[in-house]
């Protein structure tokens, strides 16, 4: 559970994050905002995100203490692309580069995406050593902080700039505060080996290039809808993109983390088949979570836009948003169920080749459905998604010793469809208020009882012995 709350508080704090910052911006200044944040997303995914990866794959409690040499290596990498990163922002603004955004903006965007890979790296460290309470202090005094410093920023100047410059300051003051509980034992100057960075770029390199495609689709469709229909309408789409990739990216990567520790573990202590069998089984907890939030989401839209969406975004938020949800889900089943599978193997090259596939296959949509108007940067965004999951899924599932039973996997379709059969009449029956809570009840409540009914996942087994448990302790 420690674990997990910091995730759940981590997505309701970054939910509330965009619309506020939408709501003090607007539609034009968010556009700008969104191309930046888009430009932290892909400086940290492209160029930092391999040591992150590196440190969830080869550092552990068991490592610290044996191989200090690992944790040596990591650091200096960190250290040295944080230094080539500044030094190239400063040659380029030095030199007089036109980044056809403002100045102001890309450097704020440039030292977030530092931030952002800092974090991340330090995130990952102390899951590494099961430092759930430095974990958990990390990813609240950094979302605290940023609620109050980027949307502060965004109600005081209405600048992009200076809202990604918010998040710059928490996670520095986040990292403060577990400096002390993240440090290894001193370590003599040389302790780091070039062998072992070799060995990290070549295992990360292939998935964080996989990583980087999908950062750079939503930078390119921001980029090119800005220049042909203003940073307004850019802004629009932005909101939903940004909500969404919000709310299931952190809900994939919240499943990893849960998930994935355990499958580590196996694969250390048992063996590599025990852990892919691990990874097969996890694939229904996956589905059985991200399936209906994709699906609630929906259902509960209208409802949610007229009560919580800034009023010079509804409409077009709506819009975008069911165009994209797709491309959520097949984003958050990738993420959670599919990338653990390459995480432990050698294959990764494969998972760039689907991603490039998936971007060549966004442009296309771009370039040749202009009669679509602006949705065709949605529906090229969730073509691209989808196409990679396919890939994906079929290299992943392969490796796989043994698939989930049929019926594992028809069970949460089934208990969403019935989900859907009950909350379909109600849209637009009541107050925005009161029906997205009574949506959301109901929601649950069919949902839950249809996976009981099912027993997926052991699910209803699982309560029972708990139940057994509670009153042997009375």
């Amino acid at each position: 559970m420690s674990v997990i709350l910091p995730f759940i508080v981590n997505s309701a704090l970054n939910f509330a994050l965009g619309l506020l910052i939408a709501f003090f911006l607007g539609p034009a200044e968010f556009g700008r905002y969104a191309i930046g944040a888009a430009i932290v997303v892909l400086l940290n995914t492209a160029l930092l995100d391999w040591i992150r990866i590196s440190a969830v794959r080869f550092y552990s409690q068991k490592a610290r203490l044996e191989q200090p040499e690992i944790r040596a290596t990591l650091d200096l990498l960190l250290a040295g692309m944080t230094l080539a990163l500044a030094g190239i922002l400063l040659a380029a603004v030095a030199s007089g580069v036109d980044f056809r955004l403002p100045t102001m903006l890309v450097a704020a965007a440039v030292a977030a995406g530092i931030g952002a890979g800092l974090f991340d790296y330090h995130g990952a460290i102390a899951r590494a050593r099961f430092m759930d309470a430095a974990y958990a202090r990390l990813v609240m005094v950094k979302n605290l902080l940023a609620l109050v410093l980027m949307v502060g920023g965004a109600w005081w100047t209405r600048d992009a700039a200076v809202v990604l410059l918010g998040s710059v300051i928490s996670v520095g003051a986040a990292l403060l505060t577990v400096r002390r509980a993240l440090a290894d034992a001193p370590r003599l100057p040389g302790g780091w080996r070039r062998s072992l960075a070799r060995d990290f770029a070549r295992y990360a390199l292939p998935l964080v290039g996989a990583n980087a495609i999908y950062s750079l689709i939503p930078l390119i469709n921001r980029s090119l809808m800005a220049d042909g229909y203003g940073y307004a309408e850019a802004g629009q789409f932005s909101l939903a993109a940004d909500l969404g990739l919000r709310l299931f990216g952190m809900l994939g990567a919240g499943l990893e983390i849960v998930l994935l520790r355990e499958v580590l573990r196996l694969d250390e202590t048992v063996g590599r088949e025990a852990a892919l069998r691990r990874i097969s089984d996890n694939l229904v907890i996956v589905l059985m979570v991200a399936l209906p939030c994709a699906a609630g989401l929906y259902l509960v839209l209208p409802a949610f836009e007229a009560l919580l969406v800034p009023a010079e975004f509804r409409g077009r938020f709506g819009v975008y948003l069911t165009l994209l949800l797709p491309g959520f889900l097949a984003l958050c089943l990738f993420i959670a169920g599919l990338y653990p599978v390459f995480l432990l193997g050698k294959r990764t090259g494969l998972v760039t080749l689907a991603a490039l596939a998936g971007l060549a296959l966004n442009l296309a949509v771009i370039l040749c459905a202009g009669a679509l108007g602006a949705e065709r940067f949605a529906i090229g965004q969730v073509a691209a998604f989808l196409l990679v999951l396919a890939v994906t899924g079929v290299l992943a599932l392969r490796s796989l010793p043994a698939l989930p039973p049929a019926r594992e996997l028809l069970a949460p379709i089934l208990a969403t469809a019935a989900m859907a059969a009950c909350l379909l009449p109600l849209r637009r029956t009541m107050t925005p208020a009161i029906e997205l809570a009574a949506m959301a009840a109901l929601g649950a409540l069919v949902y839950v009882a249809v996976l009981l009914a099912c027993d997926t996942a052991g699910c209803r087994t699982a309560l029972r012995g708990w139940r057994s448990a509670r009153r042997g302790k009375r």
